[in-house]
């Protein structure tokens, strides 16, 4: 159990300081990174969006600490806010995604991708973060898998964070999809030879979420390049 509340609270801690890092200008004068105004059309569901994120993160914080402290019929109790954040996030994030490629220049690119190809990334990190946050949820009362598929939950989030960091965006570019997935892949992979290291053995359950997390990415941004995410992409934005 030590091992499981340190390791947990250390990765939570870390997550937590990347969303503050990442979003700062957010948080403190709700604007973009480079300080530009968020487009008024989507003003009130993006800002709902980084509050429900923002809570997230801190709930998943205090969850981590509750365990520390041996305080699990609390933590149990508190959990289920956890359906209606997990959901807020789910929905608005969905219509952040669509607006904003709807709301921008058709040869805007980002990373390296044009903004209607990366629309496939941002509904893949939705449909991730639902997906864990269920299996988590689903495996409340057995922590081997809870605890891992909630990490992973979390994880799916940061990549929003990183990039708005410069330094990572110096170390990792911008000019292609290296730039916008090497730093949560890394941070997963460093966080699984840790909990490897620490219990001597690999945790099954976080490397399986751990590699669906990579392989869904890859695969979203490979299938964003065909004829077939073209067609339902349009489909999608004329909603």
């Amino acid at each position: 159990m030590k091992p499981d509340r340190f390791f947990y609270s250390t990765a939570v801690a870390i997550f937590l300081l990347l969303m503050v890092i990442g979003f700062r200008h957010f948080l403190v004068g709700g604007t973009h990174t480079d300080g530009s105004p968020i487009d008024p059309a989507i003003h009130s569901v993006v800002v709902l969006h980084g509050v429900a994120i923002m809570a997230w993160f801190v709930l998943f914080f205090v969850q981590a600490l509750l365990i520390s402290m041996r305080s699990r019929k609390l933590h149990m109790k508190l959990g289920w806010s956890v359906l209606a954040i997990g959901a807020t996030i789910a929905v608005t994030g969905s219509l952040v995604a669509i607006r904003s490629v709807q709301n921008t220049p058709a040869d805007f690119v980002f990373f390296g991708m044009e903004y209607r190809r990366f629309l496939l990334v941002m509904l893949t990190e939705i449909a991730l973060f639902t997906a864990f946050v269920a299996a988590g949820v689903l495996a409340r009362k057995r922590p081997r898998i809870h605890r891992p598929m909630m990490l992973m939950a979390s994880m799916t989030l940061l990549a929003g964070a990183t990039v708005r960091i410069p330094f990572l965006r110096m170390v990792f570019g911008v000019n292609s999809p290296v730039g916008f997935f090497a730093p949560v892949f890394i941070l997963g992979a460093l966080l699984l030879l840790l909990r490897s290291f620490m219990n001597r053995s690999l945790d099954r359950w976080f490397a399986t979420g751990y590699a669906a997390f990579v392989i869904a990415f890859i695969a979203a941004e490979q299938l964003s390049h065909t004829n077939l995410w073209s067609h339902c992409a349009t489909t999608i934005l004329n909603l």
